[in-house]
């Protein structure tokens, strides 16, 4: 299964919107890497760097949020540590398991799945928000 953006979950913000551009891109590299049977420290940086880029985005992201003072900025802090913990979680289980089976389908599943529905619910409020705040500054 290949983890591809989807134009639908454009927010018409660009920076965002590049943002999860990668996001996807990176999820797909890390899902290759782990069915590829690259080595283990080949996706033990993939994972890292993934959870890396993930801390980098959302800190821009709430930077953001705290820039414009939207409402919602706790709400979404709380879903970011949500992925950070399992990123944590879906790093040991590699590390402790190595590629098998579940961890493919839970990187798949739950990442992939989590993006989405961050990106539909979350991310879309915000960008509402700036939407919004342009509209009334006019």
């Amino acid at each position: 299964m290949t983890i591809s953006w989807d134009p639908t979950l454009e927010l018409g913000v660009p920076d965002l919107d590049r943002g999860h551009k990668e996001f996807f891109a990176r999820v797909d590299n890390l899902v290759h890497a782990i069915r590829g049977g690259f080595s283990r420290d080949e996706v033990g940086r993939t994972l890292a760097f993934l959870g890396s880029y993930a801390a980098t985005h959302f800190a821009a992201e709430e930077a953001l949020m705290r820039a414009v003072e939207f409402p919602g900025l706790a709400k979404h802090q709380s879903e970011h540590a949500g992925f950070a913990r399992d990123m944590a979680a879906l790093k040991a289980e590699y590390q402790r398991d190595g590629a098998s089976p579940s961890l493919i389908l839970r990187v798949n599943v739950q990442l992939s799945g989590w993006l989405r529905e961050h990106i539909c619910r979350t991310d879309r409020e915000l960008a509402a928000f700036l939407r919004e705040g342009q509209n009334s500054a006019r």
